[in-house]
């Protein structure tokens, strides 16, 4: 592999970027649906009017896209970034999972090595300053609501653009590129121009749109509540404010992700467990004064769609510490993992680098992704999806997305020493 260069394509360069062309329309094609397909019906053809437009445009709000937003805003980019709920911060603050697991490896001893930094550094000691935050071994865990205001403020000192209440629900494009997403919301069906997208939509919903090879994955549901007055009763693990703690259900195994029924029964049946569990909870002597805090408002789906990138990390480059010449990062191993018929115990694990190559897609030369619909083998679903690891490859896309911009580049083209030196400027580090 060319260093410098990374790999060059002769279909894709900076004239395939689509920046913004007036009168591109989406490809007429037939849906696409998990679901038992009853018939069709025809949507008439509408012009769809474009409210708005950015360098580079964010889907999805969670820890992956808030870290885009907020690298590539830092670059100089306009940045706007969509999110269908009214918060920052997905499965983190809307399904209580607040530990960063995978920000810190787990040494033989039970101490901590930190291997995630940049942005997640960043608001883990806003957080900590305000005392927002506590430790659950050696993971950081943060109060939500906390996590949702210092989320926003990051945003609001970079110059990130925010959307609340939007679903993207498709792209136009230009070629192989894509020049605007489609949005549904309270001020009906719209458009946003994008010179850039970056796809942290955690179900890779724009790699579905644009064509792009993927992978679906199914996992447990499950969930993580709050309940109050709980200190004494010692239920729960503790969170940053006192007297409230954290429960968790792994739930349902090897769930769809993507059925909207399964999702809904599934949510339905989390939140009378709760309610019912937090009842017989308040039963046992001492714990008369226990109350649910609340319930998650984002159901757990672990993994969906993981993209078929340039270059998926394998179990064993994870397994043996593999170094990469396009490397944006390195996260812990908090799980046991299956390699070549055996299990690594989390004790013997190593820190595990995440290439660029990783993130980045086949064909479309104006997208990347960050979260954990990113390229990796399914043996490494748990370190992947974590919060650490988000935080980590949604900071790397939103960099090389404004590299990429700057430069009127496809994000194959981008040169890595560069990407790596601005990376480096954020606080982000590689070294195992």
């Amino acid at each position: 592999m060319d260093r410098r260069h990374f790999i060059k394509t002769s279909a894709a360069g900076a004239a395939g970027l689509a920046v913004g062309v007036p009168g591109a329309e989406a490809k007429t094609k037939t849906g696409k649906t998990p679901l038992e397909v009853k018939g069709y019906v025809k949507e008439p053809a509408r012009r769809i009017p474009v409210v708005d437009s950015a360098d580079v445009v964010v889907v999805g709000g969670g820890p992956a896209g808030f870290a885009a937003a907020v690298a590539a805003a830092r670059e100089g980019c306009d940045v706007l970034l969509l999110e269908r709920e009214y918060f920052l911060g997905g499965l983190f603050t809307g399904c209580g999972v607040t530990p960063i697991i995978n920000m810190f490896h787990l040494l033989e001893d039970g101490s901590g090595r930190q291997a995630v930094f940049g942005i997640a550094e960043e608001l883990c000691r806003k957080l900590d300053g305000a005392g927002m935050l506590c430790y659950e071994g050696i993971r950081p865990k943060v109060d939500p609501e906390a996590a949702k205001y210092f989320m926003e403020e990051f945003c609001a000192e970079s110059g990130v653009r925010i959307l609340y209440g939007v679903q993207a629900a498709g792209v136009t494009r230009t070629g192989d590129s894509v020049d605007s997403i489609i949005l549904e919301g309270k001020s009906g069906r719209v458009a946003v121009r994008c010179r850039f997208v970056v796809d942290a939509s955690g179900d890779g919903d724009v790699l579905e749109w644009t064509g792009e090879d993927f992978t679906v994955y199914k996992n447990d549901i499950g969930a993580m509540w709050r309940i109050g007055n709980a200190d004494a009763a010692g239920k729960g693990n503790p969170t940053p404010v006192k007297g409230v703690r954290t429960r968790h259900t792994t739930g349902e195994k090897d769930q769809d992700g993507l059925d909207m029924y399964n999702l809904t029964r599934i949510q339905l049946k989390l939140r009378k467990m709760m309610w019912e569990e937090v009842a017989q909870l308040r039963l046992k002597p001492g714990n008369e004064d226990l109350y649910l805090v609340d319930t998650p408002t984002v159901v757990g789906v672990r993994i969906t769609r993981v993209l078929d990138s340039v270059a998926n990390v394998t179990t064993e480059g994870a397994a043996t510490g593999k170094v990469y010449k396009d490397v944006i990062g390195v996260t812990g191993g908090e799980s046991n993992l299956k390699f070549n018929g055996s299990k690594i115990l989390t004790r013997d694990r190593k820190m595990w680098q995440i290439p660029y190559s990783a993130i980045t897609p086949r064909h479309v030369p104006n997208l990347l992704v960050g979260g954990r619909c990113f390229g990796f083998e399914k043996e490494l679903t748990y370190d992947a999806r974590e919060i650490g690891t988000c935080l980590l490859t949604g900071q790397a896309a939103g960099v090389a997305a404004s590299l990429a911009v700057a430069r009127r580049q496809s994000c194959r083209d981008i040169d890595i020493l560069d990407l790596q030196s601005k990376l480096r400027a954020q606080n982000v580090r590689w070294d195992l």
